[in-house]
């Protein structure tokens, strides 16, 4: 690598570059997910006939910020995927994630998505990072000490781009030009200054010594406010760093498009080495804590979730088109047919069983707790609460609250009164949020199939609580067609407590979490 003055000077000075050298590569350091000791990989394909969306995500137990942040980012990925599509043909989207950095303090990981339309391929990716002391996950601007530090890294990508790529700064791409031309303008206001008369600086020694001398200051902060470090992200959206990781060599490896890189010979994608050097002038706290982890190998004790490896509040539905499908009166003779039409598109819906019936259906409760699926309180034999004492509902509560745990382990987090019927007795004595609906499809009226697809379809929004009985095959051979036409518009099936993100309120009454 040329001095940093010497490389300051390739920006100044169209096509300029240096002859003889091989292009410089670095080897990215990334593994499996399996790779990884104690986690384990979850998948789903959902094919119909306008596509295909597959998935990959890691299980890192019940609850864990990263697995959240990764399934979400991939399902916002997936509805802009389908919203997009044209109509024609069958597209297909891939998307997968592998570890980059692995210890007790940081978890990085890589996400990809393959979206393939006839003989044209999109590759897209990027990386988040999970900091184990704050809890939070940030994007890869949070590598950085500062934004300042995220410009100088992008003029380090110029520079390998100039030197070793023969680039002009005129051909530079999209961000990495845009950085190198303000390093080339501020280099010329400098000299201009100096030819002024102005104080002289030695502009490549005061930056190199400067940066070093900020980067043991800046690195103890870095853009650890999530909101900041997003904001940053958002503007730098299209860079190259938002799929860095480390390389072996204890730099940054950063992909390139090949597309973008001329005289990158064919290969499957270009691989641009940051040297360690110029990395710890712009690395944070974080980033360097990041590089350690990377470079040590996957440590066995990464710190996983609460529970077990069931991911099951794993969506940040205030992000994503999300929509709670409940089902009441249930289990029945249909329900497992229904279950079996919900694995087919991933959905996990509620299902607002009544005590009675659990002991006469148990596998059926059974499976609906084993694939993720939530359970409500719908009382023991459906009685009208309004009408019963507080003594009474308490009972009745705790009778089918006894019956759902007997099966599945554990308790319903939400109940919904038979009828939607309530007062202020109900609310202060049922023990648990109260769920009603905003999409009422009265199938219990209509008995009609196309009826009753027709109108969830046309009336659920994004926070949409949803209402079906379970009981009912006209219900049941609706669901197909339901899915079918809300998955095409990019809705994600989640379970009542993951749609209103955990927030709800014993005796409190919810009918939906619509986005205003």
């Amino acid at each position: 690598m040329l001095s940093a003055g010497a490389a300051l000077g390739l920006l100044l000075v169209p096509g300029c570059h240096v002859g003889g050298h091989a292009p410089p590569h670095a080897e990215a350091i990334g593994v499996p997910v399996e790779a990884v000791p104690g986690l384990a990989v979850g998948e789903h394909t959902v094919e119909t006939e306008h596509s295909v969306v597959g998935y990959r995500y890691p299980l890192l137990g019940a609850g864990h910020p990263l697995s959240e942040e990764v399934r979400t980012a991939m399902a916002a990925r997936q509805t802009a995927f389908l919203q997009e599509l044209s109509g024609s043909g069958r597209p297909e989207l891939r998307q997968d994630v592998s570890v980059v950095a692995a210890s007790t303090e940081v978890v990085g990981a890589r996400l990809t998505a393959l979206s393939t339309a006839g003989m044209r391929e999109t590759r897209e990716s990027s990386t988040l990072w999970f900091d184990a002391d704050s809890g939070r996950v940030l994007p890869w601007t949070a590598l950085f000490r500062d934004e300042a530090a995220v410009e100088r890294a992008h003029v380090h990508l110029a520079e390998v781009l100039q030197e070793h790529y023969h680039l002009p700064l005129a051909e530079l791409p999209g961000v990495i030009g845009e950085a190198a031309a303000r390093a080339r303008e501020e280099v010329e206001a400098t000299d201009a200054g100096s030819e002024d008369g102005s104080e002289s600086t030695d502009t490549a020694g005061a930056a190199g010594a400067g940066a070093r001398a900020e980067a043991a200051e800046g690195a103890r902060g870095g853009l650890l406010d999530v909101d900041r470090a997003r904001e940053v992200a958002e503007a730098w959206e299209g860079s190259p760093l938002e799929d860095v990781a480390f390389s072996t060599g204890g730099g940054l490896a950063v992909r390139m498009d090949p597309t973008q890189v001329p005289g990158s010979g064919g290969v499957a994608e270009v691989v641009l080495p940051i040297e360690p050097e110029a990395a710890e002038e712009v690395l944070s706290e974080l980033g360097f804590r990041a590089r350690e982890a990377a470079l040590s190998g996957p440590d066995p004790d990464v710190p996983l979730g609460d529970g077990s490896a069931d991911e099951r509040d794993t969506l940040d539905c205030q992000r994503l088109k999300c929509v709670a499908l409940t089902f009441d009166d249930g289990p029945g003779e249909h329900t497992d047919a229904l279950m079996d039409t919900l694995d087919e598109y991933d959905a996990k819906a509620t299902f607002y069983v009544l005590g009675s019936l659990v002991d006469e259906f148990p596998e059926a409760v059974r499976r609906m707790a084993s694939e993720g699926h939530e359970l409500g309180n719908h009382t023991w034999d459906h009685d009208d609460l309004s009408g019963k004492s507080a003594e009474s509902i308490e009972s009745d509560m705790a009778r089918t609250n006894r019956a759902v745990r007997e099966v599945t382990g554990s308790d319903p987090p939400s109940m919904r009164p038979p009828y939607g019927s309530l007062n202020g007795t109900v609310r202060k004595n049922v023990g648990l949020p109260i769920i009603l609906w905003d999409v009422d499809t009265m199938d219990w009226r209509s008995r009609d199939t196309d009826e009753v697809a027709g109108y969830a379809i046309e009336h659920s929004t994004s926070g949409s609580v949803v209402l079906f009985h379970d009981i009912h095959a006209s219900s049941v051979r609706a669901i197909p067609d339901v899915l079918a036409e809300l998955h095409r518009q990019g809705f994600h099936f989640v379970s009542v407590t993951e749609l209103f993100d955990g927030t709800l309120e014993p005796g409190d009454v919810y009918t939906d979490a619509r986005h205003e």
